[in-house]
């Protein structure tokens, strides 16, 4: 709820020291928008606390909801460029150090206190059983939509980002079916384009996951399952994804571990092939780090990992009678060529 709507709502009922914060907050919403209680209660000559209960007085839960409300209409009238121009000047080296490490950790307990491990199977189970999976973001939220579908097809092999970037969102967005799953990211400034993607996607009879801010965003009322991650974060990273990134780790954590044997499979296939490809170096080599293939495997056998056994592994994506010697004579036969033509 906007500030200004939740003052002119409840703006009777406050006392009059509780008005004086009210028109103070309204007349110096920059400021206050990236001020501790302590520093909006010193202004008027009231306490922190005495602003904690203004807060709740007009509808909030507490103070950082007040404030939050504070940012997000702050984002709504200057844009990005508003919000940095007027964070400038508040905390420089350790301060600034240690209010972005502490909001942070803030933001992964908020994260985490949002949403239970039951939405997460839930979650997690329609992905592995998905015959597709396509993800979808813009602007801030696009490269955690391609660390999300990396993941996911390091270890499910069927995930793919969608967004009108390619210029052929029309050709590609049709493949979407009945028994696939879309995740759109999205926060406030919600952009229309993921909006949109999501809305198709659903009539197409696709499930449908957010991950989202608040419960009232545009892509949680499209959404048949959605995420909350915590977006109230110190005065200066007011951007921060540190929400979104843990959530990520989350969900392909769990997708690991509950359909380990897949899981497991995939990944040495794509050892296998970066492996031939000389991808890893004679230091990774001679170090005995192990692959995550392996990781996994330890995880699934151990008493706190998954109960299912791991299964035989596909086939490599080199056939096994290729030598890797033989394999880089395959991959220089065009260059040689190339260079005596």
């Amino acid at each position: 709820m906007q500030f200004s709507t939740a003052v002119r709502q409840h703006f009777e009922q406050l006392t009059r020291a509780q008005k004086a914060l009210a028109r103070h907050i309204a007349d110096h919403s920059e400021d206050a928008a990236f001020a501790t209680a302590k520093q909006i209660g010193e202004a008027v000559g009231q306490s922190d606390a005495a602003v904690v209960r203004f807060a709740r007085a007009i509808g909030y839960d507490g103070f950082p909801q007040m404030r939050n409300a504070l940012r997000e209409g702050l984002l709504e009238r200057v844009g990005a460029s508003g919000m940095r121009a007027a964070t400038e000047g508040l905390a420089v080296g350790e301060n600034l150090k240690a209010d972005i490490f502490n909001s942070d950790a803030a933001l992964l307990q908020d994260t985490a206190r949002q949403n239970s491990v039951a939405l997460a199977d839930r979650v997690v189970d329609r992905l592995i059983a998905a015959r597709r999976i396509w993800i979808t973001g813009h602007g801030t939220t696009y490269p955690l939509a391609v660390m999300l579908s990396l993941h996911l097809n390091q270890i499910l092999g069927n995930s793919e980002v969608l967004t009108i970037g390619h210029g052929d969102i029309a050709d590609r967005i049709r493949h979407v079916e009945a028994d696939d799953v879309l995740i759109g990211i999205g926060y406030a400034r919600y952009l229309p384009y993921t909006i949109d993607l999501m809305r198709i996607a659903r009539s197409y009879g696709a499930g449908i996951v957010a991950i989202t801010d608040k419960p009232s965003s545009p892509l949680a009322e499209i959404a048949d399952d959605t995420f909350i991650v915590g977006r109230e974060s110190s005065t200066f990273a007011w951007w921060s994804q540190a929400g979104t990134l843990s959530l990520i780790n989350w969900l392909v954590a769990l997708a690991m571990t509950r359909n380990g044997a897949k899981a497991s499979a995939m990944l040495r296939r794509s050892d296998e092939a970066w492996r031939l490809l000389s991808h890893w170096s004679s230091a990774d080599e001679s170090s005995g780090a192990a692959s995550l293939a392996s990781q996994l495997d330890d995880r699934l056998r151990s008493p706190e990992g998954a109960s299912q056994p791991l299964q035989a592994n596909i086939a490599s994506p080199i056939p096994s009678g290729i030598a890797k010697e033989q394999f880089h004579e395959v991959e220089q036969a065009p260059r040689r060529r190339a260079k005596r033509q």
